[in-house]
């Protein structure tokens, strides 16, 4: 088999962002995707996108770091362990371990690029206690 560059143009990402907040680029994909992703099983590297205001309930990864880089826009996390908020705005660049427990919330118009590994739908989702709902609702 010809080693070959492997290439996803930006009008087709973007055009896939129309239909979708959150397109995967590379990984082992379970679910179907916009876009001809490129196989890989050592990672997974995507752009979420959102166009209005958006909320993550609380959960954790139990061995994915997350490596983030926002592109445009601000998201804030919140540790639900300790109640400290993190805000993110264009620029910076950030990790979340595995275990950390949070909840995120993101401004119409924030555009992040992702890297996880290891890859995988590791996510464990949390009871949402009465002062993270509002907090998750005090961001719009």
């Amino acid at each position: 088999m010809k080693k070959q560059i492997q290439i996803i143009r930006g009008e087709q990402i973007v055009k896939s962002l129309e239909n979708t907040s959150r397109q995967y680029l590379v990984g082992r994909l379970s679910r179907p995707q916009e876009l001809d992703y490129i196989e890989d099983d050592k990672l997974e590297i995507g752009i979420t996108s959102y166009d209005e205001y958006i909320s993550e309930s609380p959960h954790y990864h139990t061995q994915a770091y997350e490596y983030q880089f926002i592109v445009k826009g601000m998201t804030e996390y919140i540790d639900v362990e300790t109640g400290e908020v993190y805000t993110f705005k264009q620029g910076d660049f950030y990790v979340t371990p595995p275990g950390i427990k949070y909840a995120q919330r993101s401004q119409p118009g924030t555009e992040i690029f992702f890297v996880k590994t290891p890859p995988g739908n590791d996510k464990q989702v949390i009871e949402t206690t009465d002062e993270i709902k509002e907090w998750l609702q005090g961001g719009k």
